[in-house]
């Protein structure tokens, strides 16, 4: 049984040959309806074949497709195979026939068309149609596909139409329960569930289901965080699930984030779920290769770390704590007023900071003082006076992740007199 819920429902439904159907909306507001399937992945090929040769010799026809996919679509480069749909079909399906090789592909893929209590669940650019009994965490968005149109409505929730059909949009919250009760068939607000947020590489979305685009190698962050009543275990699963591919996540308390560390691939794709153990509940990351920058959000390698980034004198020190644990101290001649001007957070925005200052035994302050922060521009003001009084390490825990510690010579400390020159003076 434990061993059957950590197959999630996209792998249950790739291998029943089942269209994954998404809504998505465009800036100028508009909706429409696309179909998903797999693009192979190189794992699923043979050795040294040449996967040109084999996509030259597959066929696909489709009905229910306004534009179908062409073989190339499915070569492993390409992170996934999107197509529109015509929302008025009843019934959308692509046939792909090929070699031998390509099983992971071919076959008749299929999805039933629009009806009246359709769910789609996940954010304004791409939320997927889920089967019944489907839990829905409180600020997940909702298409609510409905006939005929309710006369009361929140005011939170606007009206579509895609094709024949009427699509209600809105966010899971208190104010829309009703709806979501009353049109949803068998959707429930999830109270036990978790967020699976992507902090690393910081372009990427942290809750969607799309492809993540990341250089080859590059440094993936995914922080897991259950309800704040439970302390469950989490595990990491291949999609598909293949043997001894479980990896389980430490626990650390109810409501407390957990993380899992990886990179992304050194070619193609790479997807995992999030699964919490002995549940249904799945949260998909989907990796993808890039060599060229067309499809990468943002080139400010920069801003895909996590850290500080510190000057002392000429040199320029990256402190990580996604790694072994790294330390930077400063001479006894250094001056901690020169401090706001030569520290740089690196990293998402919303990150909570904890920092724990340690103080000389004849300090004013201490003997240790924590302090938490989601603001980092607030961080060299507060260290630059704990070190004018006495502080002699700042340890910097980045919400859970891994920490740095920045060491200052004491007891002497260094101060800055109105006309600039440093002097020191016993604590």
């Amino acid at each position: 049984m434990v061993d059957e819920l950590r197959e999630s429902d996209i792998e249950s439904t790739e291998r029943e040959r089942t269209i994954r159907l998404h809504i998505g909306e465009h800036h100028d507001g508009q909706i429409d309806c696309f179909g998903i399937i797999p693009s192979l992945e190189w794992d699923q090929l043979p050795m040294n074949v040449d996967v040109n040769n084999l996509l030259d010799q597959v066929t696909i026809s489709a009905s229910g497709v306004e534009r179908p996919p062409v073989a190339t679509n499915f070569h492993p480069t390409e992170s996934e195979v999107r197509f529109q749909i015509d929302p008025q079909a009843d019934k959308f399906e692509i046939q792909i026939k090929g070699p031998d090789e390509l099983d992971a592909i071919t076959g008749d893929w299929t999805a039933d068309g629009l009806a009246s209590g359709d769910i789609f669940v996940g954010d304004q650019s791409r939320a997927r149609r889920h089967r019944s009994q489907r839990q829905v965490k409180e600020g997940e968005w909702v298409y609510l596909i409905t006939s005929p149109l309710p006369r009361h409505l929140p005011d939170v929730v606007t009206t579509h139409s895609l094709g024949e059909v009427t699509v209600l949009a809105f966010p899971a919250r208190e104010a829309t329960e009703d709806l979501l009760e009353d049109y949803g068939d068998g959707l429930t607000t999830d109270n036990y569930g978790f967020d699976a947020d992507v902090i690393l590489p910081a372009h990427a979305h942290p809750t969607v289901e799309a492809p993540i685009y990341g250089w080859t190698e590059e440094t993936v962050l995914v922080g897991v965080t259950p309800d704040d009543e439970i302390d469950p275990v989490f595990e990491v699963v291949t999609i598909p699930k293949r043997a001894g591919s479980v990896i389980d996540l430490d626990p650390t308390g109810p409501g407390n984030p957990r993380y899992y560390r990886t990179k992304v691939p050194e070619h193609g794709s790479r997807r995992i779920s999030i699964h919490q153990r002995n549940s249904s509940r799945h949260r998909m990351v989907h990796l993808h290769a890039v060599a060229t920058a067309d499809k990468m959000p943002s080139l400010d390698t920069e801003t895909n770390e996590c850290g500080i980034n510190i000057e002392d004198g000429a040199d320029t020190y990256e402190l990580r704590p996604l790694g072994e644990d790294q330390t930077h101290q400063f001479g006894a001649e250094y001056n901690p007023h020169l401090f706001p001007m030569e520290f740089a957070y690196v990293g998402p925005e919303g990150l909570e900071l904890e920092l724990n200052a340690e103080f000389v035994a004849e300090a004013p302050f201490g003997p240790t003082i924590t302090e938490f922060t989601t603001d980092p521009e607030s961080v060299p003001e507060d260290i630059v006076h704990w070190v004018m009084n006495g502080c002699s390490s700042v340890q910097i825990e980045f919400d859970g992740i891994g920490s740095v510690t920045l060491e200052f010579a004491q007891p002497a400390l260094a101060t800055t007199l109105d006309d600039g020159e440093v002097s020191t003076e016993s604590v």
